[in-house]
C-alpha cells in the first residue's frame, strides 16, 4: 500500500509534510480567488479562474509526484523550494493582474510564500526571489498601463512596489537568519549525537574494563562475586542450583622459570580463550587470581558438573601453544562442589577450595568433589 507520507525515509517524510503545508496554503488562495470571482472582483479575464485553479492543482500534483517518487533527489535542492516559490509568484502575479480593488491584497500573499523559504533558502536566494517578485509586479503594472490604463493609479502602485520590495528584503534577512540558526542547530544535534555515541562507546569500554581481566579477557575476581551473588539469590528463590569449580595450573611456576613470564602470560591467554569458547552461554568463567580460575556451571546435579569439569580438564591437557615446544602441555587440578541452599558465598568457595587442595595433594591433574563423591584422575 502506497502512503501519502513515506515512512522509510525521514528526509523525504519532512519534504512531503512541507509540501502539504504549502498545498494547504494554496487551498486558502483558491478559496479567496473563487470568492473574488463570484463577487465580481475579477475585472479582467474572469473566465480564466477555472483553468488557473486547474494549473495550480496540476503543478502541485507534479511536485508531489517528484518528491514522492524520489525523482526530486536528482535536483540540487531536493526540497524544490525555489521552484515552488517561483510558481507561487506566477500565480500571485496573474491574480493581481485580474483584480482591481483587491490587487494590493495579493501582495500580502508573498509573505506567506517567503515563509516557506526559511526552511531552506540563503539570503542570496531570498534576494533573487525578491527581485523576481518586484519585476513580476512591475510587469503586471506595465501590462495594465498598456491594456487598462484607467485601472492603474501609478503613484499608488509605485508605493506598493517600493513597500513590497522593502518588506521582502527585510524578510530575506530574517528568513536567511532563521535558516542559518536551523542549520547550526542541525549541526549541533549531529555533533551531540556523535558525542553521545562516543560517550556510549567509552562507557562500554569502561564497563568491559571493570568486569574483565586485563590479561585473559575473561571475568575478573570482582565481577565473579557479583555473578555468585546473583546466582545465589536465584537458587535461594527456588531456581536451579549450580556447581562451583576452582582449578589452577599445575607447576605453572616452572613455565615462568623455564620459558619466561611473557610465555606464561601467553599460556594463560590461550587456555582462557579455549575454555571460554568451550563452555555454554549459561556458564561463567572467571580468573580468581594468578593461575587460579573459577567456573560457575549451571548444573543442579553435581554429577553433571563433574562430567563438564572432566571435559574441560581433558581439553586443557590437549592444548598446544605457539612459540613453545610441540610436546609442551599444561595440566590442571580441579575442586568442584554444589551450592547448598542459603549458605553464604565464602562457605561455598571454601568448600571448593578444600577440594582443590585435596586434588593437589593427590598428585595433581585430577578432580576432587566436595563433599566427597568421586575422584577422577586424568589418564595420560
Amino acid at each position: 500500500m502506497v502512503h501519502i507520507i513515506p515512512k522509510d525515509d525521514p528526509k523525504q517524510t519532512l519534504r512531503v509534510k512541507r509540501f502539504l503545508m504549502a498545498f494547504d496554503t494554496y487551498v486558502i488562495w483558491m478559496l479567496i480567488a473563487l470568492y473574488c470571482y463570484y463577487d465580481g472582483l475579477f475585472a479582467r479575464l474572469p473566465w480564466s479562474i477555472y483553468w488557473t485553479l486547474t494549473l495550480i492543482i496540476t503543478t502541485n500534483l507534479i511536485i508531489f509526484f517528484l518528491i514522492r517518487s524520489g525523482l526530486n533527489r536528482r535536483f540540487k535542492d531536493p526540497s524544490l523550494t525555489m521552484i515552488q516559490i517561483v510558481l507561487a509568484t506566477v500565480w500571485i502575479m496573474f491574480m493581481a493582474y485580474c483584480l482591481d480593488e483587491g490587487r494590493g491584497i495579493m501582495l500580502l500573499l508573498y509573505l506567506v510564500v517567503f515563509t516557506f523559504g526559511t526552511f531552506k533558502l540563503s539570503f542570496r536566494q531570498f534576494f533573487i526571489l525578491s527581485v523576481l517578485a518586484l519585476l513580476g509586479y512591475g510587469f503586471v503594472i506595465t501590462l495594465l498601463l498598456i491594456n487598462h490604463p484607467k485601472s492603474v493609479n501609478l503613484r499608488v502602485e509605485l508605493f506598493y512596489s517600493g513597500t513590497l520590495f522593502a518588506v521582502l528584503i527585510w524578510f530575506s534577512f530574517i528568513g536567511s537568519y532563521i535558516n542559518g540558526l536551523r542549520k547550526k542547530l542541525s549541526r549541533a544535534n549531529i555533533e551531540l549525537s556523535n558525542t553521545n555515541d562516543a560517550l556510549n562507546d567509552a562507557n562500554q569500554v569502561i564497563k568491559q574494563q571493570a568486569i574483565l581481566d586485563d590479561l585473559t579477557g575473561i571475568y575478573n575476581r570482582g565481577h565473579l562475586f557479583h555473578i555468585l551473588s546473583r546466582e545465589k539469590s536465584l537458587a535461594d528463590r527456588g531456581a536451579f542450583m549450580f556447581c562451583l569449580c576452582i582449578f589452577d595450573l599445575d607447576d605453572f611456576k616452572k613455565v615462568n622459570d623455564t620459558h619466561g613470564h611473557l610465555a606464561g602470560d601467553m599460556v594463560l591467554r590461550v587456555l582462557s580463550k579455549r575454555i571460554r569458547d568451550s563452555i555454554r552461554k549459561e556458564d561463567y568463567f572467571a580468573r580468581y587470581g594468578g593461575e587460579e580460575f573459577v567456573l560457575i556451571l549451571a548444573y543442579p546435579n553435581l554429577k553433571d558438573g563433574l562430567i563438564s569439569a572432566n571435559r574441560i580438564q581433558k581439553l586443557v591437557s590437549e592444548t598446544t601453544y605457539p612459540d613453545l615446544p610441540e610436546d609442551f602441555r599444561i595440566t590442571i587440578s580441579m575442586g568442584i562442589t554444589r551450592y547448598q541452599p542459603l549458605e553464604d558465598i565464602d562457605t561455598l568457595l571454601r568448600r571448593a577450595d578444600d577440594a582443590l587442595y585435596k586434588a593437589k595433594k593427590s598428585g595433581k591433574n585430577c578432580i576432587v568433589c566436595e563433599p566427597s563423591m568421586v575422584q577422577l584422575r586424568a589418564i595420560d
